[in-house]
């Protein structure tokens, strides 16, 4: 244990106090733009303009392309007004489209520098701006200002840096190309749930992802090194690997972290105490898992592989669990919270119930059938016999639908959306849906999952379809977030389980953020692919699906796979609730 010297200790906090002034001074700045307040809008322009799912993400600085996505500077302040700084993203968004459909882009699959990657932009860009400005020739004024303003702001005798205008060239990456497969996989991912992070801090922006496979020789034998003459540092990753404690210290390492580049990356099973989150394209150099038989009962799936149009047989391994831990006071404050919701909810489902549960000219019922008199009539009329089934009845039928809603529980819904934790607006939402759907005697099922590798997805049954809710009602609360989210085989299984139900209608409802990712490679176009394939497979056997996300980046994704009219989009348990009447009302129609 060190401790600071006072020389150290004064020179750290004014070290600390100017770099702070530094920072609220720019993010203060009237005129400037932030490309997260404008990353939907971009994104949305950036599809339509080159037809492809394109990804906005924050650049380390100048940005550039690769694949589908597009990197960006996290803000913008060069000129006077929002107007002008906001036209420069316009530019860039046109000027990478056709950058991109040109090709010009490193191919090798080598790391550049940074310096040799501005020249190479900045060498073939007069190759991008003929195309540019013969496709958008507004841009040809964009681009006469951008210059002007960088050429102004260069010191004599020094020569203009116009990385900004042309970015950077930065590497594709095939899917096939990714690296060996993970081999540091334990007993350890096989929990319900682990304990959670304490401390959370945002990360700066992360171009390229590397991740490296622990060597636990090297971890055993490290020593205790120092460096002196350092105050806070933080070294990025050389090569040795260190004690990895799970230790939360992140607070205390905040202004250190501030400056790392955060490219290599440790992948390991052991829980951690504090998160340093980034926002980084999928992972072009993770790894696939090996196949890796574990303990315990599990059933394969196959995983659709778009690229070669084909299946990989039998490549998942699903782990269905039941929850048996409960949490009543989790219930209990969920009806109290939601108690005037529940029962306007009641009074909505009850009015669908009604309405589709009246049983047409029966010979005997508590009120007349208008279009069955009427036609009595007019048979009386004709001289013919009338039909004496005249009535309307408010029998129950027998059952004849079935609905499985499935939740998300990895670690993407321990998020926020509009104030809301996600993974609680889904169990909230749950548990009132579950008390209607108990009421009206319809034959349903909870479920969540969560994933870590194809060799491992847990799918968690909170009530089973033969279940008494009233004990399954209290292990909801009991759900926290896990693990990552793989949706094709959770899709898989819910369909295997729906397949079982002696019911004529049958639906499969997803509560998830709709972003597919998992620990070894289920990300972008693979895992959309995987998804929808699993939906065809749903419909084949007469089975609906419908998706219901709580994150406003799930318009992204949600459309590619579902398709229209089968999702919505919200941010609140009452939006949700909503939502589910009358998806409910749909259901019953079709019934």
């Amino acid at each position: 244990m060190f401790e600071f010297e006072p020389d150290e200790y004064i020179f750290t906090k004014f070290a600390h106090y100017f770099k702070k002034r530094k920072k609220n001074r720019e993010a203060n700045l009237s005129h400037a733009v932030h490309l997260s307040d404008i990353k939907p809008r971009l994104t949305i322009f950036a599809r339509a303009v080159t037809g492809k799912p394109i990804e906005l993400y924050a650049a380390e600085r100048e940005g550039g392309y690769k694949n589908n996505n597009f990197f960006l500077p996290p803000k913008y302040a060069q000129f006077a007004t929002v107007k002008e700084n906001l036209s420069f993203y316009l530019f860039r968004i046109l000027y990478l489209s056709v950058q991109k459909n040109l090709g010009l882009n490193w191919k090798d699959g080598n790391e550049h520098e940074l310096i040799t990657s501005q020249e190479q932009a900045q060498k073939t860009s007069s190759l991008v701006l003929e195309q540019l400005f013969r496709e958008f020739p507004v841009t040809q004024e964009y681009y006469q200002r951008l210059i002007s303003h960088y050429s102004v702001q260069t010191k004599p005798k020094v020569l203009p840096d116009f990385s900004f205008i042309y970015g950077k060239w930065m590497r594709d990456t095939a899917v096939e190309e990714m690296g060996d497969t993970l081999e540091n996989f334990s007993q350890k991912v096989k929990k319900t749930t682990q304990d959670q992070p304490k401390t959370t801090l945002k990360a700066n922006a992360v171009e390229e992802i590397v991740s490296v496979q622990v060597d636990e020789k090297q971890v055993e034998d490290a020593v205790l090194q120092h460096q002196f003459e350092k105050v806070e540092t933080a070294d990025e990753f050389g090569g040795n690997f260190r004690n990895m404690d799970g230790d939360d210290d992140l607070e205390d390492h905040a202004n250190a972290l501030e400056d790392l580049n955060m490219k290599f990356t440790v992948r390991v099973d052991d829980t951690a105490h504090s998160v340093y989150q980034a926002d980084f394209v999928e992972n072009t150099t993770i790894a696939e898992s090996a196949d890796r038989d574990s303990g315990g009962y599990f059933v394969r799936y196959d995983e659709w592989d778009q690229s070669k149009r084909s299946y990989k047989e039998d490549f998942c391994k699903v782990y269905p669990k039941t929850i048996e831990r409960i949490d009543p006071d989790y219930y209990k404050e969920a009806i109290a919270k939601n108690r005037s919701t529940l029962l306007g909810l009641r009074k909505m489902l009850t009015t669908v119930n009604n309405k589709y549960q009246q049983q047409r000219r029966q010979t005997q019922g508590e009120e007349f059938d208008l279009d069955a008199i009427t036609d009595l009539f007019v048979d009386v009329n004709k001289g013919h016999t009338p039909s004496e089934k005249v009535y309307l009845s408010k029998r129950k039928k027998e059952k004849d639908l079935s609905i499985l809603l499935l939740l998300d529980s990895s670690l993407s819904s321990d998020g926020y959306a509009a104030g809301n934790r996600v993974i609680d607006v889904e169990k909230q939402v749950s548990i009132l849906f579950g008390e209607i759907l108990e009421e009206f005697n319809i034959d349903f099922s909870i479920n969540s999952f969560y994933s870590k590798t194809r060799n491992h997805s847990s799918y968690i049954t909170m009530k089973g379809f033969d279940e008494d809710w009233n004990r399954a009602k209290f292990k909801i609360g009991a759900i926290e977030p896990s693990g990552y989210t793989r949706i094709g085989p959770a899709v898989r299984h819910s369909g295997a389980l729906l397949d079982q139900r002696d019911t004529k209608n049958k639906w499969v409802i997803l509560v998830s953020d709709g972003k597919p990712n998992d620990y070894d490679r289920y990300e972008g176009k693979y895992g959309i692919n995987d998804i929808k394939q699993a939906l065809r497979e749903l419909n084949e056997i007469g089975i609906n699906s419908y998706a219901l996300a709580i994150e406003a980046q799930a318009k992204y994704y949600l459309p590619q796979m579902f398709g229209q009219n089968h999702y919505q989009i919200l941010t609140t348990p009452v939006e949700l609730l909503q939502s589910l009447v009358k998806l409910y009302e749909r259901i019953k129609h079709q019934s």
